[in-house]
């Protein structure tokens, strides 16, 4: 009955959704996007809940004022197994040959013994793979003044444990099969403690993307560079092609800096930007796109 009941909750949740391309951005603060998430409250003593922190360490969001977290007051129990999902919907074709996932998040718990996990499914939730070290992934980790953590190159197969020194930000890149069309995309983010009572907060997690490309690229290589990223005051553009406009928008979909007829190197002023993830298209004089995403530190 249990199982029955969890099954007709899960597919409400999905056919709940409606086709959108792109981005899908969740920041807990209004209701916009909240509708991508559902907390699975059919397990017992489910504790995440979204809300404004005031805990011991988890004390404010990165956006403020809400977060989703391991409980708003309390510190995390023991033998604890809580998950919310986050899905995003709307018939991706991949032939951009990827999705990403970005998030903001803070960690205090004991190290390995109490952990976070997330997990994708491609097929509305009947297999689920670990993106940390599912064949092909590619994730990174920054600490807030944007240094290099570690990564898939480090082979670490728990990563969201022990206490973070302040925020991190978290992207990750998954393959998906080329020409396939997936009706929804479902990530799950689950919460484990052991046996063991050490009254630490938990994980909490703040400004949640999800984004996809769906514009197919001409085979033949074009190429550009942006950089540094992550970056604090100024981007550089170089190409060997020449550039006709090239566009930024933030986890919205919302255009921030956009320009045409330039020379290069074209050096981008993004000292004006708030910190978090943003997605640039460049567009060449043949015709030709290229897509991707930054830092701002």
């Amino acid at each position: 009955m249990k199982k029955f009941m969890l099954l007709s909750l899960f597919t409400l949740f999905l056919l709940n959704s409606y086709a959108q391309w792109g981005y899908g951005f969740v920041n807990f603060d209004d209701t916009a996007g909240l509708f991508r998430i559902y907390i699975d409250t059919t397990i017992p003593n489910n504790i995440w809940q979204i809300g404004a922190p005031h805990k011991h360490f988890f004390t404010s969001s990165y956006s403020i004022p809400n977060v989703i977290v391991t409980d708003t007051l309390n510190s995390y129990p023991v033998n604890n197994n809580s998950v919310f999902y986050y899905r995003t919907s709307g018939d991706y074709n991949t032939d951009y040959h990827g999705t990403g996932l970005e998030f903001w998040y803070k960690m205090d718990s004991d190290t390995l013994m109490d952990f976070g996990k997330i997990e994708i499914s491609i097929d509305t939730g009947q297999t689920w793979n670990n993106i940390l070290t599912g064949p092909g992934y590619s994730w990174m980790l920054y600490d807030s003044l944007g240094n290099f953590i570690r990564g898939s190159s480090s082979n670490d197969t728990i990563v969201f444990t022990g206490i973070s020194n302040g925020w991190y930000i978290f992207s990750c890149e998954e393959p998906l099969s080329d020409g396939i069309i997936y009706d929804s995309i479902i990530f799950r983010f689950s919460f484990h403690s052991s046996g063991a009572s050490i009254l630490r907060d938990g994980w909490m997690i703040d400004d949640l993307n999800f984004h996809t490309d769906w514009e197919s690229i001409p085979e033949k290589e074009v190429s550009c560079h942006l950089f540094p990223n992550p970056v604090k005051d100024w981007l550089t553009l170089t190409s060997k092609t020449l550039i006709s406009e090239y566009e930024i928008s933030n986890p919205l979909g919302y255009t921030v800096k956009k320009s045409e007829n330039f020379q290069l190197p074209l050096h981008i002023n993004v000292s004006d930007l708030a910190p978090g993830i943003y997605f640039y298209k460049i567009k060449f004089v043949t015709g030709q796109k290229s897509f991707g995403k930054f830092i701002k530190i």
